[in-house]
């Protein structure tokens, strides 16, 4: 029996704008949140295709993907941008201001908002671009801490996890049924104040009246961090197959349906 994986996605972007000589917190881009589900198949048995997933930031609904019954379009209820509203991580007051070194709460789960049980798998990516959205892959992502809680249900799977840390990809290990919502996968990103140190070149010229001038050019002025999550989930009913078809790993599912990765 042949499988079929269809894959619907929509991206959403937002950007915290840095800027390392001027230390000003600047205009809050977004992230992006996708749905991938698995369809055809296994949904066929269902006779309905209302599976549903939502990514959850701070416990409040950012972005939420429907795909309704008999039909194979999704409805979009929600598509808003993370890290419109910084709150310091620790306290429930909204700051203003952004500020190098400093905890920012952000907390990421994702919830089931279909009709049927589900698995779900999350994926954070982080990374500097220019002012013009021109990825920057010489920079270093490690300088964009996001903080993983590393609850006991998240797995983090090494196969589609990137050594650079660029991003990392975490399976839940137990089903969701309709309106349930996972634990939270992180809990505070900051970015290093390190990043007002690093230096691209410094130049020294001595004008004609003796005068030393000294220039520095910081390697991260003018900067953006991006900060993505992406959601997927995957139906319960024949999971091993079902996720082996959609995200292309193997796993093992328990008589009590705790997932574990091979």
């Amino acid at each position: 029996m042949k499988k079929h994986r269809l894959k619907k996605s929509v991206g959403i972007f937002a950007m915290l704008a840095v800027a390392v000589g001027l230390l000003i917190f600047s205009s809050v881009g977004g992230a992006r949140a996708a749905l991938t589900y698995y369809s055809e198949t296994y949904t066929s048995q269902f006779e309905m295709f209302d599976i549903g997933i939502t990514l959850l930031e701070n416990g409040k609904e950012v972005h939420r993907r429907n795909y309704v019954k008999d039909k194979r379009d999704f409805v979009e209820e929600f598509n808003q941008k993370l890290l419109t509203v910084l709150t310091e991580y620790g306290t429930d007051t909204p700051s203003d201001k952004f500020a190098f070194g400093k905890k920012y709460k952000e907390e990421l789960a994702v919830a089931n908002s279909g009709t049927i049980d589900e698995y779900v798998r999350l994926t954070v990516r982080k990374y500097w671009v220019n002012a013009d959205g021109t990825k920057r892959t010489d920079l270093d992502p490690k300088l964009i801490n996001l903080h993983f809680t590393n609850d006991p249900h998240w797995l983090v799977d090494t196969q589609y996890t990137d050594s650079s840390t660029e991003r990392t990809t975490l399976i839940y290990n137990t089903p969701l049924k309709a309106k349930q919502k996972t634990e939270a996968a992180t809990d505070w990103i900051t970015v290093d104040s390190a990043i007002k140190t690093v230096v691209d070149k410094k130049t020294t010229e001595t004008k004609t009246d003796g005068t030393i001038v000294t220039t520095t050019t910081y390697t991260y002025n003018g900067l953006k961090f991006v900060l993505e999550a992406e959601a997927e989930g995957v139906q319960t009913h024949n999971a091993v197959d079902a996720i082996k078809s959609a995200w292309g790993r193997d796993v093992s599912v328990a008589a009590d349906g705790t997932l574990s990765l091979k």
